[in-house]
């Protein structure tokens, strides 16, 4: 019991994830302009009679997960339809693997649809975090090494996936509280300490304004014949295509891990070499905020701190309720869900406004640019909370210590 007691990870963490397309949120505005002008119609020809406001509810999909040393009821995710956007999770022994990529728009003039690159680009990350060899339970993963093989197994597989995208691809260990991130491209990610006070912002990786760092696989080559793309299950899948890998073989691994990319280099184009790598140490209820370029693009970094102050205070106040003897308080989950509800929410609400000095709006204007308001997109956002698991025991049973009202 000792032994088994010593190799339980150390941390453990709440992962909620929250993503909407552009189109949806777009046509959601829509009907929601209209719904307010008949409502601001009805009301004057009711002589002015106020009512209610209409809430602003874009349709956002959120999932929100316990992780644990239990697997029990975990399920893998490879790929999301949020539009260009997609987003990736895997357990890897006493670790969280997780990501987001964003599929880049201007392709579509070529008539690609970068779409299909992003979301294969996760389910190979996915698969690639999966069969990532570990030989201890607290061995970390590099989330470097794992960009490489995803991006070299879809090379390998001649998938008809052409087009660019970013990628943030990133491993939290439960075991010893480390984060390291890869980071290609504007996809990027913040750290909130236990205050929500932001103590590490990842900055965009340009190569020149609104040109990020990308992957890509043009529309050449040769090869086997390619597979046909798959219809995504699950999570908001609905008429999402993607290509998942083909089983491995020896001789695949091989070609696999010799690619080193350099018919890409040659010619100009970013590698997973050239992903920025970064090591962080998390502590008890750490926030990571990790997100496609619609967030940042849109929300200032205090607007998110000032959001997460609040739910984390409710969510405290949740925790110091007796529990009648309940071993799981479902609300606090919950509540971190609202938060990245919120925060998607809060994007949206921002790249509407015509008039708005958005982060992009001020990088624009550094740029030389004369740009105002948000920038519509996809938003696609992951919050991985961590929490200690002594302290989260502790605070269970002081909780249930304590008078019931």
């Amino acid at each position: 019991m000792i032994l088994q007691n010593s190799l339980r990870p150390r941390f453990q963490a709440v992962l909620a994830s929250a993503w909407i397309s552009k189109r949806s949120a777009n046509n959601y505005v829509q009907e929601y302009v209209k719904r307010v002008q008949a409502e601001s119609k009805q009301q004057k020809q009711k002589n002015g009679a106020s009512r209610q406001a209409i809430p602003f509810d874009p349709p956002i999909q959120v999932q929100v997960l316990r992780i644990n040393e239990s697997i029990i009821g975990y399920e893998p995710l490879d790929a999301v339809n949020g539009g260009e956007d997609s987003l990736f999770h895997v357990r890897l022994k006493q670790n969280l693997v997780f990501g987001v990529s964003d599929g880049v728009g201007g392709w579509n003039e070529s008539g690609i649809d970068p779409s299909i690159f992003s979301r294969s680009l996760t389910a190979y990350s996915a698969a690639a975090a999966d069969n990532t060899f570990l030989l201890h339970d607290s061995d970390e993963a590099d989330p470097r090494d794992i960009m490489r093989r995803a991006f070299a197994a879809m090379r390998f597989d001649n998938i008809p996936a052409y087009g660019s995208a970013t990628e943030l691809v990133l491993n939290l260990s439960l075991a010893s509280g480390n984060l390291q991130t890869a980071q290609l491209g504007d996809s990027t990610y913040v750290i909130l300490d236990p205050q929500q006070r932001a103590r590490v912002v990842s900055a965009e990786q340009q190569h020149r304004f609104n040109m990020p760092y990308q992957l890509t696989i043009p529309p050449i080559g040769d090869g086997p014949d390619p597979p046909k793309p798959t219809d995504g299950e699950g999570s908001d899948q609905t008429s999402a295509q993607f290509f998942r890998p083909r089983p491995e073989t020896e001789q695949g691994r091989k070609q696999i891990d010799a690619d080193d990319f350099s018919d890409l280099s040659q010619v100009g184009f970013d590698c997973p070499n050239d992903a920025r790598l970064e090591k962080h140490s998390l502590g008890h209820n750490d926030i990571v905020v990790a997100a496609t370029d619609g967030l940042f693009d849109n929300v200032p970094v205090d607007e998110v701190e000032k959001l997460a102050d609040r739910f984390m205070v409710a969510i405290s106040k949740i925790n110091a309720i007796p529990s009648d003897g309940a071993k799981t308080k479902p609300e606090d989950i919950d509540l971190f869900g609202g938060l990245a509800y919120s925060i998607a929410a809060q994007a949206v609400t921002n790249y509407i406004q015509r008039d708005l000095k958005s982060p992009f709006a001020e990088r624009a204007k550094l740029a030389g640019y004369s740009y105002t308001g948000g920038k519509p997109d996809d938003v696609t956002i992951m919050l991985a909370w961590i929490r200690e698991t002594s302290k989260v025991e502790a605070q269970a049973k002081l909780s249930d210590q304590k008078p019931k009202l």
